[in-house]
């Protein structure tokens, strides 16, 4: 009884299933939950090892180191590990038809995905960090894998666009079959309107001049930083933006009132923050012009 239980861990070692060529379906399957246990401890080991060491100094930089290293493992281990699972030929006619199999199931969609990755990676696809819709789903661009790209959601009310804290998946298929549209780090700002209305007595002309300060003063971004953006932007693009200044529209309308659209270019994660601002400021200065009239909305 001893001496079988004993043979049983012994035919168990993985040492003694490296050095055995002639190794059944059983034994190479061990053998190969032997090998990935050692690859996820050697990565486990590195990762805590380099975080003692040299400590990440912020979460991009770790995000994008664990990134790489994993690819490393994968790749290194890989190559290391195919010559010995096939080192037991007898094996390999089995493998092969499985592997036939499971391509045949899966190949639309696997290829399918692999030609999803490489738009993503291309000119014109998305970064980590970047803002996009797809599916009529808004989101922040958190993580890109060669299967599946992951968002942290956006609210879909353009006058927030605030994090719903809830992580999304899809295929990377999904930008095959649908369309996207893309705010990226390169060109990181849209533009944005706010709306206000007036009474007819009100002095529209006074509340104009107002409106162009509190945009000129408070939230114009610097032109610089617009011009460096397009420059950026087309190098890859042939882009004409036009007019980059804020602008005041004054228009009348069929309802009996007077509309003050205040147009402006701002950062698009900065755009509920901005809004805040515009009201606050819109506020303060109306509050101090008794010919400026808001109108009341009943509701």
């Amino acid at each position: 009884m001893g001496g079988n239980i004993k043979e049983f861990y012994f035919d168990l070692n993985p040492f003694t299933l490296l050095r055995t060529m002639d190794r059944d379906f059983s034994q190479s399957f061990i053998l190969f939950a032997y090998l990935i246990l050692f690859a996820v401890f050697a990565y486990k080991m590195t990762m805590f090892l380099l975080e003692k060491i040299k400590p990440p100094s912020d979460p991009a930089q770790e995000y994008n180191r664990r990134k790489v290293i994993r690819a490393g493992f994968l790749i290194f281990f890989a190559i290391v590990y195919l010559p010995v699972i096939f080192s037991s030929l007898s094996l390999l006619p089995t493998v092969l038809g499985l592997a036939g199999a499971g391509i045949v199931i899966s190949l639309k969609e696997v290829w399918l995905n692999m030609v999803g990755w490489f738009m993503i990676m291309g000119g014109n696809g998305f970064h980590v960090g970047d803002r996009i819709e797809i599916d009529n789903i808004k989101g922040d661009v958190v993580n890109i894998g060669f299967l599946k790209f992951t968002l942290l959601e956006v609210s879909s009310d353009p006058k927030a666009e605030q994090s719903t804290n809830r992580l999304i998946h899809f295929p990377n298929f999904s930008i095959v079959m649908n369309r996207f549209f893309l705010v990226s780090d390169a060109m990181d700002f849209v533009w944005d309107e706010f709306k206000i209305s007036l009474t007819v007595n009100s002095d529209w002309e006074k509340a104009e001049v107002i409106c162009n300060q509190i945009l000129n003063e408070e939230l114009v971004l610097a032109p610089e930083l617009v011009e460096e953006k397009i420059r950026e932007l087309s190098k890859n693009y042939l882009v004409r933006l036009g007019k980059t200044t804020p602008i005041v529209y004054t228009s009348l309308e069929q309802d009996g009132y007077i509309l003050l659209s205040l147009r402006y270019l701002t950062p698009i994660r900065s755009k509920r923050l901005n809004r805040v601002l515009v009201s606050k400021e819109v506020l303060k200065k109306f509050k101090d012009e008794p010919d400026i009239h808001l109108v009341h909305i009943k509701g």
